[in-house]
């Protein structure tokens, strides 16, 4: 299957084995929009993960990660937190 996603290092496959249906009740429908950005593709690089740019992550992260946080710029918890907050889609 990784050859379906160009820049996927893993792929986790799921197996259900037993369910228990809920009301619907409360379950909102949604459709999706659009694909997530950081799902990879043949024709574009995926991008960065806003999260790998924190700078207390640098040194557990693979190199080739640490070199493109680096090529962006790092960011605090802090800054990454209060784009999330704010909604921000590429946080």
């Amino acid at each position: 299957m990784r050859s379906h996603y160009k820049e996927a290092d893993l792929i986790v496959r799921v197996q259900l084995s037993e369910l228990w249906q809920n009301c619907p009740r409360y379950v909102h429908r949604y459709q999706k929009e659009n694909p997530s950005r950081y799902v990879p593709r043949e024709a574009c690089e995926t991008p960065l993960a806003e999260w790998k740019r924190l700078e207390e992550i640098q040194d557990v992260l693979p190199a080739r990660d640490v070199a493109k946080a680096q090529a962006v710029g790092t960011i605090s918890i802090k800054e990454w937190a209060a784009r999330v907050k704010s909604g921000d889609p590429t946080a």
